[in-house]
């Protein structure tokens, strides 16, 4: 996997998917409008939603403010485009770490104990 794969925002193959209640449509009206998802990985493995931006550095000064605290998070900018029949995803920037070691951590998280619906 690498930061260059592009998933629907829904699929359960997707590394960064957040959980969320709005539909394809809302989703791409939003997507539209703020194209850049800052998440956090969270204890159980799942995405947390930070931020929507309008540009990738807006994103970014928002995700180094948050890594300055103390403690290790991880941290992960998704560009979120509206091709396809329900938007692509795509990691873009990561913190805390490389992909692979942001993956492998949210794997153990997983495996740890915790499921993700």
């Amino acid at each position: 996997m690498t930061g260059e794969a592009t998933y629907p925002p829904r699929a359960e193959d997707n590394p960064w998917r957040v959980d969320t209640f709005m539909t394809v449509d809302e989703w791409k009206e939003v997507s539209r409008w703020y194209p850049f998802s800052l998440r956090s990985l969270m204890p159980d493995g799942r995405w947390y939603e930070y931020a929507r931006c309008k540009m990738r550095d807006e994103a970014y000064q928002i995700m180094r403010a948050l890594a300055a605290r103390p403690g290790h998070y991880y941290y992960v900018i998704v560009q979120c485009t509206l091709v396809g029949k329900d938007g692509r995803e795509k990691a873009v920037v990561f913190s805390g770490g490389s992909e692979q070691t942001i993956l492998r951590e949210r794997q153990e998280r997983i495996k740890a104990g915790w499921k993700v619906e």
